[in-house]
């Protein structure tokens, strides 16, 4: 729950926050220190303590605010094709990562900020209702996969079934975050190279197995692209 704050009153949680971001995103993990948090804020080393009860709790509020901007950048709107939907979430998802690396890896936990890691929990033992209400940003690819399914582009497994949803939503996302770790580190290049014969082929390969058409998928992947 939050407070509306009085004009000419500081929110300094938010300000900390927000120098936080900044520092993460302009110099990386390293730069998440208390003293350059508080100096970039504005603020003294005290107020970390007071508002975060320490780096631990910054982090986690760095990786939610992380998480709450990811959520926003995957806000695709929906046409009536969902394979294409699920193609644009998957290049919305591509570009966060590709905009905001330090963030994309500290959400994910493939980096740490002086060895503290963002908190993180088991996706697959949750219900489409619990991801709609709590993960907000996979419930884009939650709710995509359930589109394609509902429609009949995917065959494999059961739209009513939650945890057939989940773990084929989880199939895609691991695609995508597979992809896009092996591009940060440089292996596909920096050029965009690889995402027609690497992202592209697998993406296809993913969806025939599903069980749609390689025809289809082709004409979903230029919809998209179009879009």
């Amino acid at each position: 729950m939050t407070s509306e704050m009085q004009p000419g009153v500081r929110d300094v949680r938010e300000e900390m926050l927000h120098a936080a971001v900044g520092l993460l995103d302009g110099q990386g993990p390293d730069a998440l220190q208390a003293r350059k948090v508080a100096s970039a804020a504005g603020t003294s080393t005290m107020a970390l303590y007071t508002h975060f009860g320490g780096m631990q709790g910054l982090i986690a509020a760095v990786a939610e605010e992380s998480l709450r901007q990811f959520d926003a950048a995957l806000s695709v709107p929906p046409t009536d094709d969902p394979v294409a939907d699920l193609m644009a979430t998957g290049m919305a998802y591509r570009g966060y990562a590709i905009e905001r690396p330090h963030m994309y890896r500290l959400m994910f936990g493939s980096t740490s900020a002086h060895g503290i890691n963002a908190p993180a929990g088991n996706m697959l033992h949750l219900t489409v209702a619990e991801i709609e209400r709590d993960i907000p940003s996979f419930a884009h690819v939650v709710r995509g996969m359930h589109r394609c399914m509902v429609a009949g582009r995917i065959t494999v497994g059961a739209a009513d079934d939650d945890a057939a949803v989940v773990a084929t939503a989880a199939q895609f996302w691991a695609l995508m975050h597979g992809f896009v770790m092996l591009e940060l580190a440089g292996f596909y290049g920096d050029d965009g190279a690889a995402l027609a014969p690497v992202l592209g082929a697998m993406t296809t390969n993913l969806f025939v197995a599903l069980g749609d058409s390689a025809e289809r998928v082709a004409r979903s992947v230029q919809t998209a692209i179009a879009g």
